[in-house]
Protein backbone atom coordinates (compact mmCIF):
# COMPACT_ATOMS: atom_id res chain seq x y z
CA UNK A 1 0.00 0.00 0.00
CA UNK A 2 1.43 3.48 -1.00
CA UNK A 3 1.91 5.99 1.43
CA UNK A 4 -0.12 9.03 1.35
CA UNK A 5 1.81 11.87 0.23
CA UNK A 6 0.48 15.47 1.84
CA UNK A 7 -0.80 18.07 -0.82
CA UNK A 8 -2.22 17.34 -4.20
CA UNK A 9 -0.29 15.38 -7.26
CA UNK A 10 1.79 17.71 -9.30
CA UNK A 11 1.79 18.31 -12.77
CA UNK A 12 3.93 14.98 -14.14
CA UNK A 13 6.05 16.38 -16.30
CA UNK A 14 7.59 18.59 -13.29
CA UNK A 15 8.23 15.28 -11.10
CA UNK A 16 9.91 13.30 -13.87
CA UNK A 17 12.18 16.28 -14.86
CA UNK A 18 12.76 16.05 -10.25
CA UNK A 19 13.26 12.81 -11.02
CA UNK A 20 16.16 12.97 -14.01
CA UNK A 21 17.69 16.02 -12.01
CA UNK A 22 18.25 12.99 -9.04
CA UNK A 23 19.19 10.47 -11.67
CA UNK A 24 22.05 13.42 -13.43
CA UNK A 25 23.34 13.55 -9.77
CA UNK A 26 23.40 9.99 -9.14
CA UNK A 27 25.51 9.54 -12.59
CA UNK A 28 27.97 12.08 -11.46
CA UNK A 29 28.47 10.50 -8.68
CA UNK A 30 29.16 7.31 -10.33
CA UNK A 31 31.51 8.68 -12.55
CA UNK A 32 33.79 10.25 -9.35
CA UNK A 33 33.61 6.61 -8.16
CA UNK A 34 34.95 5.27 -11.29
CA UNK A 35 37.61 7.88 -11.26
CA UNK A 36 38.23 8.17 -7.38
CA UNK A 37 38.84 3.72 -6.77
CA UNK A 38 41.63 3.03 -9.17
CA UNK A 39 43.41 6.60 -8.13
CA UNK A 40 43.06 5.45 -4.52
CA UNK A 41 43.66 1.94 -5.12
CA UNK A 42 46.25 1.99 -7.54
CA UNK A 43 46.55 0.46 -10.92
CA UNK A 44 47.82 -2.92 -11.11
CA UNK A 45 51.26 -2.87 -12.99
CA UNK A 46 51.27 1.20 -13.37
CA UNK A 47 53.21 3.54 -10.94
CA UNK A 48 51.57 6.54 -9.85
CA UNK A 49 52.68 9.52 -7.91
CA UNK A 50 51.76 9.22 -4.31
CA UNK A 51 49.19 12.50 -4.62
CA UNK A 52 47.02 10.12 -7.14
CA UNK A 53 45.85 8.62 -3.54
CA UNK A 54 44.33 11.57 -2.18
CA UNK A 55 42.68 12.93 -5.68
CA UNK A 56 41.15 9.10 -5.87
CA UNK A 57 40.09 9.65 -1.72
CA UNK A 58 38.61 12.95 -2.37
CA UNK A 59 36.92 12.07 -5.45
CA UNK A 60 35.23 9.06 -3.22
CA UNK A 61 34.19 11.48 -0.71
CA UNK A 62 32.72 13.87 -2.73
CA UNK A 63 31.06 10.85 -4.49
CA UNK A 64 29.83 9.78 -1.29
CA UNK A 65 28.71 13.55 -0.29
CA UNK A 66 26.47 13.53 -3.46
CA UNK A 67 23.96 10.84 -3.24
CA UNK A 68 22.24 11.84 0.38
CA UNK A 69 22.24 14.88 -0.78
CA UNK A 70 20.83 14.56 -3.87
CA UNK A 71 18.32 12.67 -2.49
CA UNK A 72 17.06 14.78 0.20
CA UNK A 73 17.02 17.20 -2.27
CA UNK A 74 14.65 15.35 -4.72
CA UNK A 75 12.01 15.06 -1.89
CA UNK A 76 12.38 18.31 -0.97
CA UNK A 77 11.54 19.64 -4.05
CA UNK A 78 8.75 17.20 -4.85
CA UNK A 79 7.16 17.97 -1.43
CA UNK A 80 6.98 21.88 -2.12
CA UNK A 81 5.88 21.35 -5.67
CA UNK A 82 3.10 19.15 -3.87
CA UNK A 83 2.21 21.97 -1.69
CA UNK A 84 2.47 24.55 -4.19
CA UNK A 85 5.62 26.34 -2.12
CA UNK A 86 8.53 27.81 -4.42
CA UNK A 87 11.71 25.49 -4.62
CA UNK A 88 14.49 24.78 -2.29
CA UNK A 89 17.77 26.21 -2.93
CA UNK A 90 20.16 23.29 -4.25
CA UNK A 91 23.30 22.97 -2.53
CA UNK A 92 24.63 20.24 -4.91
CA UNK A 93 26.08 22.73 -7.38
CA UNK A 94 28.25 24.42 -4.61
CA UNK A 95 29.24 21.44 -3.02
CA UNK A 96 30.44 19.80 -6.80
CA UNK A 97 31.89 22.54 -7.66
CA UNK A 98 34.25 23.40 -4.58
CA UNK A 99 34.85 19.57 -4.78
CA UNK A 100 35.91 19.58 -7.97
CA UNK A 101 38.10 23.06 -7.72
CA UNK A 102 39.81 21.46 -4.33
CA UNK A 103 40.67 17.79 -6.59
CA UNK A 104 42.17 20.63 -9.56
CA UNK A 105 44.23 22.30 -6.75
CA UNK A 106 45.23 19.24 -5.05
CA UNK A 107 46.38 17.67 -8.68
CA UNK A 108 48.02 21.09 -10.03
CA UNK A 109 49.99 21.59 -6.79
CA UNK A 110 50.92 17.45 -7.17
CA UNK A 111 52.13 18.08 -10.74
CA UNK A 112 54.36 20.85 -9.67
CA UNK A 113 56.32 19.08 -7.24
CA UNK A 114 56.54 16.32 -9.39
Amino acid sequence: MAREEPGYEPDYRFSLANERTLLSWIQTAFGLLALGLPLAGGIHGVRLPPWHHEIGLGAIALSVMIVPAAYRNWRRSQLAMRLGLRLPRDPLPVIVTSGVVALLVITLVGVAMT
